[in-house]
C-alpha cells in the first residue's frame, strides 16, 4: 500500500481568513444598511423607530371606499394640559402630489409627537384618478368628522405636508367642507399647520397636477381664493430650499391673511428642503431644527375657549 504524504496545515493562511471575515462580514452589513437607507429611506427611519411610545389601532375605516380608513395612534404618556385646557387631538395628511403617499410611511412622525403627549391620528384619502378636485378634500372632511365624533371633548389640529397641506388649509379657511358632517370649524378644529402646502400664489402648470386640479388654482380650488370666513390660526411653514413647494406659497398667502385681520403666522426655515420638514419631525433628527419645538410651541398656545376662530 503506498501511503500519501499528509501536507503541513498552513496555519497563517487560516488564521488571515478567521480575521478576514471578522471585519468583513460587519463591513458587509454596514453596507447593506448604507444602501438600504439610501434607496428606502422612509422605510428605514420606520424600521428602526420604535413603536413603545403609542398604542396604535390600524385601518379604520371612515368611509365606505378603499382609501377612505385612518390610523390611530395613542401616546402612552399622556401631555397634560391645564386645568381647563383639553390636549388637542393631532390629525396629520400626508402629501405625495395627490398621486400617491399613504398612511404607513409615517410611523416616525406618530413616535415623534406620542413621544410629546400628543394623541395623533393619520388618514389615507382618495388619490388620482379617484382623488380629482374636490374629492381628496371631501376625504378629508369626512375623516375629520369621523374623529371629531370619536373625540367630542378634544379639540382638533390639522397638520399637512405638500398635498396634505394643501388639504388641510381648505379645511380652515372653506368651512363648508366640514358643514357637510354637521362639523362647525371654529367650535372643533382649535388650529391648521400648513408644511409646504401650495396655496395658489403659483397656479398649477405641470400635466401632473392640472389633471387633478383641472381650474389651475385660478378658482375656489385656491387657498387664496377662501378667505371670506372666520378661522383658526394658521401656521404657514416652508422650507428655503423647497424646490417643489416654492415658499412664494407661504408667505404670499400669510400676507393676503395679515392684510385682511386674519390670524396667520409665517415660518420659513432657510436650510430647510422639502422633505426635511417631515423628516425633521422624527425623533433622529428634530434636533437638527427648531421645527418640531416651534410646532409644539404653536400647538400650546392655541386658543382654549369655545370658539377658536379669531
Amino acid at each position: 500500500m503506498v501511503e500519501l504524504e499528509a501536507y503541513p496545515r498552513d496555519t497563517h493562511f487560516m488564521t488571515r481568513t478567521k480575521n478576514l471575515s471578522l471585519w468583513l462580514l460587519p463591513l458587509l452589513l454596514i453596507l447593506s444598511i448604507i444602501a438600504f437607507a439610501a434607496l428606502a429611506p422612509v422605510k428605514f427611519l420606520n424600521t428602526i423607530t420604535p413603536s413603545s411610545t403609542y398604542k396604535k389601532t390600524a385601518d379604520i375605516a371612515y368611509g365606505d371606499l378603499p382609501r377612505q380608513t385612518l390610523d390611530i395612534y395613542i401616546a402612552e404618556k399622556q401631555k397634560t394640559g391645564a386645568a381647563d385646557m383639553k390636549v388637542p387631538i393631532l390629525i396629520f395628511v400626508h402629501g405625495g402630489g395627490w398621486h400617491s403617499g399613504n398612511k404607513e410611511m409615517y410611523k416616525f412622525l406618530a413616535d415623534g409627537f406620542s413621544r410629546s403627549g400628543y394623541d395623533i391620528v393619520i388618514p389615507n384619502y382618495r388619490l388620482f384618478p379617484d382623488g380629482v378636485y374636490p374629492n381628496m378634500l371631501l376625504d378629508t372632511a369626512q375623516a375629520t368628522a369621523h374623529i371629531a365624533d370619536k373625540f367630542p371633548d378634544r379639540p382638533l389640529v390639522l397638520i399637512g405636508h405638500s398635498a396634505g397641506a394643501y388639504n388641510v388649509l381648505m379645511m380652515g379657511l372653506a368651512p363648508e367642507y366640514l358643514q357637510r358632517h354637521d362639523i362647525d370649524l371654529c367650535q372643533r378644529v382649535a388650529g391648521v399647520i400648513s408644511l409646504a402646502g401650495p396655496t395658489g400664489e403659483i397656479k398649477l402648470k405641470s400635466p401632473r397636477y392640472v389633471e387633478v386640479i383641472p381650474d389651475r388654482f385660478n378658482g375656489q380650488s385656491a387657498a387664496i381664493n377662501n378667505l371670506g370666513s372666520p378661522n383658526p390660526p394658521i401656521l404657514l411653514v416652508n422650507g428655503g430650499l423647497d424646490n417643489q413647494v416654492d415658499p412664494v406659497n407661504a408667505v404670499g398667502l400669510a400676507k393676503r391673511m395679515e392684510d385682511r385681520g386674519k390670524a396667520a403666522e409665517l415660518k420659513l426655515y432657510d436650510d430647510q428642503t422639502h422633505n426635511d420638514l417631515v423628516k425633521n419631525l422624527s425623533r433622529y433628527f428634530e434636533a437638527d431644527s427648531t421645527l418640531k419645538s416651534d410646532l409644539v410651541s404653536f400647538i400650546d398656545n392655541l386658543p382654549t375657549d369655545a370658539n377658536y376662530c379669531l
